[in-house]
């Protein structure tokens, strides 16, 4: 299969558009299946499929055939993904001061959420996809591991290493307790 592709790909290089409609129907539904794993919405999951082959086409110059070509469309859809979780963000709207009930506490946990929703953002792209899928998403160690395509043993560790991440980051966030 990834011959096939290889083969595909340099000939797309060298101006077949036939053999580039080929490429993006060997992998299109691969693409699409990581980026669904990714990505929330259905239009956002189309879009990001389209926008993977565009790029991939704009680039074609680039595979230096180091890696696989399923590999080098991996990371420009990762890309893709990564591109779109940081254009969504929450609306938010500003209240101003006289208005804001200072001792809510309903509104002290929709900010300690958006302070976890923002800290989660900050953290690298594979521990976030980890932490989200397991621990917002409740799928269990092995179905994140499914879910990503790596092997337990990682996906426990990125599990791990995100929590670890995001803890550090929630301490410096609210500043070290005095002693």
């Amino acid at each position: 299969m990834s011959d096939e592709g290889r083969e595909l790909l340099e000939r797309a290089r060298s101006g077949d558009l036939d053999a580039f409609a080929d490429f993006v129907r060997h992998f299109e539904r691969r693409v699409r299946t990581i980026l669904f794993r990714i990505l929330d919405d259905v239009r956002d999951v189309e879009e990001a499929t389209q926008d993977t082959f565009v790029q991939a086409w704009r680039n074609l110059e680039r595979f230096r055939g180091d890696a696989a070509p399923f590999t080098w469309l991996y990371r420009i859809a990762t890309n893709q993904a990564l591109q779109r979780r940081r254009r969504a963000r929450f609306e938010t709207v500003e209240l101003a001061d006289e208005h804001a009930p200072h001792d809510d506490p309903a509104l002290a946990a929709g900010e300690l959420r958006a302070l976890l929703v923002e800290e989660i953002r900050a953290l690298p792209f594979e521990y976030r996809t980890a932490l989200v899928l397991r621990d917002v998403e409740g799928l269990s160690n092995e179905e994140v591991a499914a879910a990503l395509e790596i092997s337990l043993a990682a996906a426990k560790s990125r599990v791990h290493r995100a929590r670890m991440a995001l803890r550090a980051r929630l301490e410096q966030t609210q500043g070290t307790p005095e002693e």
